[in-house]
């Protein structure tokens, strides 16, 4: 039990030592991984369009649809 109760004590005191953002930095990095996904999303979006589309004229040139 007393291994436990030191354990909890270090993490406690390794919490206390973290260095949070600040909330300008936190705002700041949730913008850019939200512009990220946005442009990351609409990229994918567009790549699976155009792939589609010459998987399908391709199947046509062929016969097979």
């Amino acid at each position: 039990m007393e291994k436990i109760k030191k354990f909890f004590r270090e993490v406690f005191a390794e919490a206390k030592k973290t260095k949070w953002p600040t909330r300008k930095e936190l705002v700041t990095s949730t913008s850019v991984v939200l512009v990220i996904l946005l442009v990351m999303g609409v990229y994918f979006f567009v790549l699976d369009l155009l792939l589609s589309g010459a998987i399908r004229a391709l199947l046509t040139a062929l016969g097979i649809r």
